[in-house]
């Protein structure tokens, strides 16, 4: 029968247990749910949206109580890694979010909230509040444009804003989205305020973009009298424009042939139908009066659907990375729709250098610029010129035709709806693509 064996006593220290690693401490962690004062607690500096909603929000609180806690970082925390905010932080901790859940426990005058502390997520307390806002909240357009602003300044880009926001209470975000709504910051002063007014519609908004100041006053003016967007679009256009260039009206052989008509003089006279010399006068207009009409029916939806057109392309030049090959699909297409339609390159290189200056803050004059790039020793930089006179190209002989569109025309309208967050607008560019209706609305 074996003995039991005797018990051994150890004489190695007891271990040491850090406090962090204790279960039970007087220590608070991030994760933990605190009564937070209500004094104690101050608004996030980042939040940029507007305090309204705060009585609704009481009400509700005081009927079924508080159905999500709110969160917070300790002031010194928070510090360490925004600086530059310490005079806006007044109370010992800042909140992450949930500030209408704390104005409306102040309007039922409650002395505390509970309240989370997420010390642990005092790194990306910017990219949270924004976000949170964005997905959460009912922003007005500028409120929305505010925070992209916020986060491309904080180093993303558009994609990756998209990606992150994914779907807000206004609906899902693409990138052309997000390019619209910081785009709606540098509107005149006016259209800002008619936007923030409600007076102006924010599709009308978007229109008036590629205008200057001056000219997106008109605009409103034409609106706000009761001018359907894109007809006070073009009206503005016409305006600023030679008519020939304003009522995209030129054939579209010339704007293939474009070299052939670069003398100052005026077009050589044509010969007769009984071919006569060239001296005879053009033959006169042929077109009965019905077709004239429809033609003139149509011109204003097409100068509309060009105008639509030219934002989009802004969208697609402005966030393409040409450098990435998940983008390689885009340039390719853009640059076979190009390549294989002959054009006026002078026009297409001055329209491109436009939206560079517009969307990259390119400077100077397209000429120079061009010339500059061909000598260029960065291929990206290369590429992206390339890219973009392809699209010009491309636009400026849409702009100019005027017979039924076939497939490539409307290949080239789906790559805008594709990446150009593009939606036709008018009953003519519909018919062309084959649509029931045409999004009309403003």
């Amino acid at each position: 029968m074996s003995l039991p064996r005797p018990k051994r006593t150890s004489t190695a220290p007891p271990p040491t247990v850090a406090p962090e690693d204790t279960l039970y401490t007087d220590i608070d962690r991030s994760g933990d749910t605190l009564d937070v004062p209500l004094s104690a607690l101050c608004p996030n500096p980042f939040s940029k949206r507007k305090k309204k909603g705060v009585a609704e929000l009481a009400a509700t609180i005081e009927e079924v109580g508080l159905l999500q806690n709110i969160a917070h970082i300790r002031r010194e925390v928070w510090l360490k890694v925004y600086p530059e905010t310490e005079e806006a932080i007044t109370a010992p901790n800042v909140i992450l979010f949930g500030e209408h859940r704390w104005l409306a426990f102040k309007e039922l005058e409650r002395a505390t909230i509970p309240s989370v502390l997420r010390d642990d997520l005092v790194d990306d307390a910017l990219l949270i509040t924004l976000i949170e806002n964005l997905r959460r909240a009912q922003l007005s357009p500028l409120e929305e444009a505010e925070h992209y602003q916020t986060l491309r300044d904080a180093g993303l880009s558009y994609e990756q804003i998209a990606d992150r926001v994914g779907e807000t209470a206004n609906g899902a975000t693409s990138k052309g989205t997000v390019w619209k709504r910081v785009k709606l910051l540098s509107l005149a002063p006016a259209i800002k305020q008619a936007l923030e007014d409600g007076t102006l519609k924010i599709s009308a908004a978007e229109k008036a973009q590629p205008l200057d100041h001056a000219d997106q006053t008109r605009y409103l003016n034409l609106v706000l009298g009761g001018t359907r967007p894109a007809q006070a679009y073009s009206q503005v256009l016409a305006h600023e424009q030679p008519k020939g260039e304003a009522e995209g009206e030129a054939s579209e052989s010339s704007v293939s042939s474009g070299n052939a008509a670069a003398h100052s003089g005026p077009p050589a006279p044509r010969a007769s139908a009984e071919g006569g010399n060239g001296g005879a006068s053009p033959p006169k207009d042929r077109k009965s009066g019905r077709a004239r009409a429809k033609d003139d029916e149509h011109a204003n939806d097409r100068r509309s659907a060009a105008a639509a057109r030219e934002v989009a392309c802004r969208v697609i030049v402005g966030y393409t990375d040409v450098s990435n090959p998940a983008n390689t699909k885009l340039v390719m297409s853009v640059l076979a729709a190009a390549v294989l339609t002959p054009s006026n390159q002078s026009a297409a290189q001055q329209r491109a250098f436009t939206w560079l200056q517009k969307t990259r803050g390119k400077e100077g004059e397209a000429q120079s610029y061009f010339a500059a790039i061909h000598d260029s020793p960065d291929p990206v930089e290369q590429r992206l010129a390339a890219f973009a006179v392809a699209l010009a190209t491309t636009e400026l002989r849409m702009a100019s035709r005027r017979q039924a569109w076939g497939p490539r025309e409307r290949n080239y309208v789906r790559l805008l709806q594709t990446y150009g967050d593009y939606q036709p607008a008018t009953e003519w560019e519909a018919a062309q693509l084959g649509l029931e209706t045409a999004g009309g609305t403003t």
